[in-house]
């Protein structure tokens, strides 16, 4: 999965080692049909926010906004990344990190290329954006609901577990990074281009009432899954308004790898489970309950944050949401692992899907870039940041 033999997608590996790990009798058909049937919400709500996203940027919402960050900018390329940095909040939190990388970044490209500035400070506030503000809401990162599986707690809860926490991992980023880049953006801007036209008032309105209706939802303890997938159908019929292609559009710039990927991933936890693995959440908390509460919770975070970057966020997210479902650990212990699934992949580019597709994004639109010269900005952006939220998170 980590490494792609043969450049075959990475969900199609994870797949093929679920059916295989069936076939072998290590998991039987029945608990993977169970391990596939607890993420059904998972799934749902990885459709919907996929769809409401390529709703947006088949509006040309994206495009837009990036745009107008430039002309806002007005003439200073620090003001800019502050205000793509700030666009990568706002859109990680109420569309997910995933949006953030798949939808905001090509628009941001596209943005600077109306400028005379290298793309490279603007694309990485992107990407360590998506990861350390996916905690604001329970909706920004499907890795939340993964942990949470189980049960999401209600608004009211996660603002009391993460909100200093998601403002101290966000703020702190941004701060490294704005220095890390400090030269990069120390000329003035020069734009070249005008503004993208803007979307139709129909797509801001689907937006807005939207996200409303999915942090009412989340503040409720209601079915997100059910509701983001709704949404996104609406979403998808209302984009007929203006093309009647625009439907299909949709549904084919869905990542369906990435819902297999998330499946399959249920069915090697699982099986992992069965091998043993299962008592390593175990070891992890039990070692941090006879340490003081700052070092546990530092402890916890930096660990989950290792595992994530070694196998991936999301096999982590689940593995240890389903120790925390069943032992119900300290509060500020059990956050605290979270803050480290969700800060941690921003340590280098396997750490979560959303950096995997990053990547792609940027070589795919002639953006020099590899993975050691994300983990160059990542490994001096994530440590403050990734302790900082351990250790406020409650």
């Amino acid at each position: 999965m980590l490494f792609r033999p043969f450049r075959v997608n990475e969900a199609w590996w994870a797949a093929g080692g679920a059916v295989a790990l069936v076939l072998a009798r290590a998991v039987s058909p029945h608990d993977a049909g169970a391990a596939l049937a607890r993420g059904i919400d998972v799934y749902l709500f990885l459709i919907g926010m996929m769809a409401l996203a390529e709703f947006a940027r088949v509006e040309g919402v994206f495009d837009w906004v990036a745009t107008r960050a430039v002309r806002a900018a007005n003439g200073s390329r620090a003001r800019l990344l502050l205000l793509v940095y700030g666009t990568g909040i706002a859109t990680t939190a109420f569309l997910s990190n995933d949006a953030t990388i798949v939808v905001l970044t090509p628009a941001v490209i596209d943005a600077i290329k109306r400028t005379d500035v290298r793309p490279h400070a603007y694309v990485f506030a992107c990407a360590l954006v998506a990861n350390a503000a996916s905690f604001v809401l329970p909706i920004a990162n499907p890795s939340n609901l993964l942990f949470f599986a189980d049960g999401m707690p209600a608004l009211g809860a996660w603002f009391a577990s993460f909100g200093l926490a998601s403002l101290a991992s966000a703020a702190l980023t941004y701060a490294v990074l704005a220095v890390l880049f400090r030269r990069d953006v120390a000329a003035p801007l020069v734009v070249n281009d005008g503004i993208a036209p803007p979307p139709r008032a129909l797509a801001g309105i689907v937006l807005i009432a939207g996200a409303s209706v999915l942090v009412a939802t989340s503040s409720l303890g209601g079915p997100l899954g059910q509701v983001t997938f709704a949404l996104g159908a609406l979403a998808a019929v209302l984009s007929a308004t203006r093309d009647r292609a625009a439907p299909l559009a949709i549904a084919r710039g869905i990542a369906w790898p990435v819902v297999a990927l998330t499946a399959a991933l249920f069915v090697l936890v699982e099986a992992l489970d069965a091998a043993g693995a299962a008592s390593l959440p175990r070891m992890l908390f039990a070692w941090a309950a006879h340490q003081s509460a700052p070092f546990a919770q530092a402890g916890i975070a930096v660990a989950s944050a290792l595992a994530s970057n070694l196998v991936n966020n999301l096999p982590v997210g689940l593995d240890l949401g389903k120790y925390v479902g069943i032992a119900h650990p300290p509060a500020a212990l059990s956050a605290a692992a979270l803050v480290g699934i969700n800060v941690g992949p921003n340590l280098t580019a396997t750490g979560s899907l959303a950096t995997l597709l990053w990547l792609a994004i940027l070589r795919r639109n002639g953006v020099p870039m590899s993975g050691l010269a994300f983990m160059k900005v990542g490994i001096l952006a994530t440590p403050l940041a990734l302790i900082a939220a351990a250790l406020l998170a409650r």
